[in-house]
């Protein structure tokens, strides 16, 4: 039991030793016993019938189960306490969401940065120093990251970005920012609101640019997370250039803790610090802009929504788009419009749709039929 318990941690003997190992790991089990009462409290009195209980009430139970999977994830209290990152064999496990390899917290690893450090390792065999540049150029050593590949493969094949609406930490830390009382950027979906406004005209033109800013995740996904640690350097360029999850998760805890970081900060730190408070700040404002124009996470995830198991879809017979209901769409936070794109990329299956329509006429889960047994409109309106 004792060796089962060091080899969980990643310590050895003589590291029972230390107080601080010791609190750690009561903390660390006192975590798990919280969260498996928080999920079990939530299951028994069915709080996940989105349904039944209204939008109010599955707000609160998303802000729930976000926290329990962030504390779930990030329960290393050792690195906590210690300010130090966890060694042990789950390391190599992937999470779903977006959690840093370098939370002093975090068990297990970030599917993007699992597969930047893949992509960093490089062949000395085969690299060499270039004269011109006076750079050393390192080639690859793995050019296909079949675990973490595989992982995201079966994870978006399963439930596509429901990952994102309820176990992503990064995305839990963003709504618990745009709870912060300020003004929202927000633009209505609806026609007749949009036509009713002073400037419609400005109004179709920012959505307009939200639409195609959408697209730069996907770009932050092939050029700094694929081609340029392939083909310019093995390096792990967004992990180490953009990433503000990051610097929020992994690099303020430690640095606050260990001053041979804090003297060794520099240049790329305050660029990290630039972004990441940029990203906070106008998580205040808008909804998740990470998650919107970022995340190369999402983007992978993305691709995968019309041909998961886990789907949205529409009752047509019940759902009143004809009378000139538009709750769903002037509900979601993403901007996205259910009725027209249940399965839409841009989509984190948050449930809010789902809790906001009057006459539950949305469905979600893995089966997508009535109770009459008619099919459930999942593909997009024609």
């Amino acid at each position: 039991m004792k060796k089962l318990l060091l080899s969980l941690f990643g310590l050895d003997e003589a590291s029972l030793q230390d107080p601080a190992n010791i609190v750690g790991i009561v903390l660390t089990f006192a975590v798990w016993a919280l969260v498996l009462a928080l999920f079990l409290v939530l299951l028994f009195k069915k709080r996940f019938q989105i349904h039944r209980w209204g939008n109010k009430v599955w707000q609160r139970t998303k802000l729930l189960i976000q926290t329990g999977w962030f504390l779930l994830t990030n329960s290393f209290m050792i690195g906590w306490v210690k300010g130090t990152i966890y060694q042990g064999s789950l390391k190599y496990v992937c999470v779903p969401g977006m959690n840093c390899y370098s939370c002093p917290g975090a068990f297990g690893a970030c599917p993007i940065g699992a597969l930047q450090a893949v992509l960093d390792e490089f062949d000395v065999s085969k690299s060499w120093f270039d004269p011109a540049s006076g750079t050393y150029i390192q080639a690859p050593l793995y050019w296909f990251a079949f675990y973490v590949i595989g992982f995201l493969m079966i994870v978006g094949a399963l439930c596509g970005r429901l990952i994102c609406g309820l176990l992503c930490p990064f995305g839990w830390i963003q709504d618990l920012l745009y709870k912060i009382p300020v003004k929202k950027l927000k633009l209505p979906r609806d026609e007749k609101r949009i036509n009713g406004m002073k400037h419609p005209g400005t109004v179709r033109f920012f959505l307009g640019v939200d639409k195609y800013l959408r697209y730069a995740k996907y770009a932050f996904l092939v050029v700094m997370v694929i081609f340029l640690p392939l083909v310019v350097k093995a390096n792990p360029w967004f992990c180490k250039y953009v990433c503000p999850s990051g610097m929020l998760l992994g690099g303020i805890p430690l640095m606050s803790r260990n001053e041979g970081l804090r003297d060794a900060a520099g240049q790329l730190t305050l660029l990290k610090l630039s972004i990441m408070t940029f990203t906070v700040v106008l998580s205040m404002f808008l909804y998740r802009p990470f998650c919107r124009y970022i995340c190369p996470l999402g983007a992978i995830y993305s691709l995968f929504n019309p041909v998961s198991l886990y789907k949205y879809g529409i009752d047509d017979s019940k759902c009143n788009r004809c009378k000139g209901c538009y709750a769903c769409a002037n509900a979601c936070p993403m901007g996205v419009d259910p009725v027209k794109t249940p399965n839409s990329p841009e989509c984190i299956r948050c449930g809010t749709c789902n809790a906001t329509c009057p006459q539950k006429a949305i469905h979600a889960g893995f089966k997508m039929k009535t109770v009459e047994g008619n099919a459930i409109r999942t593909h997009k309106h024609k």
